[in-house]
């Protein structure tokens, strides 16, 4: 599956755009509640040094990749829009995009997931993770042995 990435930091009309094909639920497992102003969420995330990425299939914007980095490490978060999951793609992305990190520099990706998110964390197995679960479950993938945890 061949997917391309186009970074729209600091893009708020494509951003918006691009969650107006999210439902209320997939929202809620992406940012981990409910979220009416996606580009209040944004304004946050990019004034931290969030990268954000859309994702194209085929000419189509079918995800969103945001990436904050964090010490030798960046926490990650993928969301595909809703009429794209279930084929394959977030797959392709966690695994296409674990190794564009890995080549970005970074030791280590994390991510929070919700616990009954089991999609990502069956995902997140596949790729070799380790999962930590509570209330909110933690994945974290090494790129290298021993990454510090400056940030999980």
């Amino acid at each position: 599956m061949y997917l391309d990435y186009v970074e729209i930091t600091g893009v708020y009309s494509v951003v918006g755009e691009f969650y107006k094909q999210v439902s209320q639920e997939s929202m809620r497992l992406r940012f981990l509640h409910l979220v009416s102003d996606v580009s209040y969420v944004y304004k946050y995330l990019w004034s931290r040094g969030c990268q954000t990425f859309l994702v194209y299939r085929d000419n189509e914007s079918v995800g969103v990749v945001d990436v904050t980095p964090c010490g030798d490490g960046a926490e990650v978060a993928i969301v595909i829009a809703d009429r794209h999951q279930g084929k394959g793609i977030g797959t392709a992305v966690v695994f296409d995009f674990a190794d564009r990190l890995r080549r970005m520099g970074f030791r280590y990706a994390f991510a929070y997931v919700s616990p009954d998110n089991y999609r990502v964390l069956a995902i997140a197995k596949r790729l070799g993770a380790q999962v930590k679960c509570r209330d909110l479950c933690v994945v974290k993938y090494e790129f290298y042995r021993g990454a510090a945890e400056a940030c999980v």
